[in-house]
């Protein structure tokens, strides 16, 4: 059994929205247990994560590459935008924690899963619905806990995966990379502007420090690995907001299967009725996963965006 859980860091996965995994039902093979203890169980992911150049370093030509939602960037000519675009974000971020509404919505998942090396055979499928909660949290206003409870409200068993499938969640706080508490554990680099759903928007790359403090956790077979990430954000620059985010693991590793994670997220605006303001909230994401000899692949929506009112007798 494989299986993605959360642990004690791991709620730092759902509060920058980098895909908290749920699997099912998928075997693997257990290594051997070592004669003596790892003294530091990270060294062998964070060496992994010291081997690679981030993107924030690449040759423009292999960032458009290998991200092809760029296809008609225009390169900047320099950085000299890019501290007040960061700045601009991380302000209306906190305007967007300040005011945010307990939400709920309709959610859609349409998963599949496909042999890897076998790109011509029919993958497996499983369409499932739910209502997707965004409580804020009074304790600590920059955290969103995000789960899911079945039509009629019920989250018993909401957040299992179906057999042999992953699970995905932790979407609407991706663009808090962009924070002040990341900005000194992040690096930053404007790749040009690119036109997005009629939008004009500066695109700027960003990379976590291989530092354990940026790392959030995953857990795989009982074992606890750093996550760091790297990816694009599309920014408009009229206002501060995220349209849309790609986030890439910023090196695989290969020690537990996991070769690639890539989360594509695209934003849009919610006003809700008799509510001031409006609320850039996710329309529709993209995960793929590569792990083990399997791709997984979950498309989510996002429709139905209401204030979530909880009452207790």
């Amino acid at each position: 059994m494989l299986a993605f859980v959360r642990s004690a860091r791991c709620l730092t996965v759902a509060v920058f929205g980098f895909a908290a995994l749920v699997c099912a039902g998928l075997a693997r093979a257990q290594s051997p247990a070592g004669p003596q203890a790892v003294p530091d169980p990270d060294k062998p992911f964070m060496d992994a994560y010291r081997s690679v150049q981030p993107i924030t370093t690449w040759p423009l030509k292999t960032i458009l590459h290998e991200i092809p939602e760029l296809k008609g960037l225009r390169a900047a000519a320099g950085q000299s935008e890019l501290a007040g675009t960061v700045a601009q974000v991380a302000a209306n971020l906190q305007v967007f924690w300040k005011e945010f509404q307990n939400t709920s919505s309709l959610e859609t998942i349409q998963e599949s899963r496909q042999l890897t090396n076998s790109p011509f055979s029919d993958p497996d499928r499983a369409v499932q619905q739910f209502r997707y909660l965004m409580l804020t949290n009074p304790n600590n206003p920059l955290e969103i806990r995000e789960y899911r409870t079945d039509l009629q409200g019920r989250e018993r068993e909401s957040e299992q995966a179906v057999s042999g499938f992953l699970r995905t969640s932790g979407f609407t706080s991706l663009p808090l990379v962009f924070g002040p508490g990341e900005q000194p554990l992040t690096d930053y680099r404007d790749l040009g502007s690119q036109v997005l759903r009629h939008h004009s928007c500066r695109v700027i790359a960003f990379a976590q420090h291989v530092d354990a403090a940026a790392a959030s956790r995953w857990t795989i077979e009982g074992e606890k690995i750093p996550v760091l990430v790297q990816g694009v954000a599309w920014i408009d620059p009229a206002g501060g907001q995220v349209l849309q985010m790609r986030t890439d693991l910023l090196a695989p590793q290969p020690r537990v299967g996991l070769r690639r994670a890539t989360t594509v997220v695209t934003f849009a605006p919610v006003q809700f009725h008799n509510k001031r303001g409006v609320f850039w909230l996710p329309l529709d994401v993209t995960v793929t996963v590569d792990l083990d000899k399997y791709t997984f692949v979950n498309r989510h929506t996002y429709s139905d965006y209401q204030v979530f009112t909880v009452v207790t007798s």
